[in-house]
């Protein structure tokens, strides 16, 4: 009886299963690290929302000093996130509008300069409105893909309780 088996075919492919395993398993870690990165850049969109809320909310009822007030809740808010987020990394900006149509003209131009982590436009005192920008400076793991940095920005747009007098329709 003759064997049908071919004892040269094995060698011929020997080697084949490690190749195939090194493709599929650096295809696979691939998928995982991107996965890890989308995930981080969800958790730093999330800390921004967090962030920009508490910050606005806590300065719009303050009577004066509405950045020092701001600055002042994004840095003693690092312990939510120091672990995984650098707190330099974050720039913050006020500016101040004293009418509905301001607002509706409002180009959004009120953004720190190089060097800087906040700033302040308009002025405050009689100005009811008040747009709160904060901004993360993004380092992507794939920065060969992408871009060096991506900005996460927020913005939110609230009435300065003690100003409300100056507001009207």
């Amino acid at each position: 009886m003759k064997s049908f088996i071919n004892r040269k075919s094995p060698k011929k492919q020997c080697g084949v299963v490690a190749i195939e395993f090194v493709i599929g398993f650096f295809s696979f870690w691939l998928m995982c690290v991107a996965w890890i990165e989308m995930s981080y850049m969800s958790y730093i969109s999330a800390i921004s929302d967090l962030a920009i809320a508490e910050a606005a909310r806590s300065a719009k009822v303050e009577k004066t000093d509405y950045l020092v007030i701001f600055n002042q809740v994004i840095t003693s808010s690092t312990s939510v996130w120091e672990g995984f987020v650098d707190a330099k990394n974050f720039s913050y900006s006020v500016q101040y509008l004293s009418t509905i149509d301001d607002l509706v003209g409002h180009t959004g131009n009120c953004i720190p300069l190089a060097g800087n982590s906040s700033v302040e436009c308009g002025t405050a005192n009689n100005s009811a409105i008040a747009i709160y920008r904060i901004s993360y400076d993004f380092k992507s793991i794939f920065s060969f893909f992408m871009d060096q940095t991506t900005v996460f920005s927020r913005e939110a747009i609230v009435i300065q309780e003690y100003e409300r007098d100056q507001f009207q329709i």
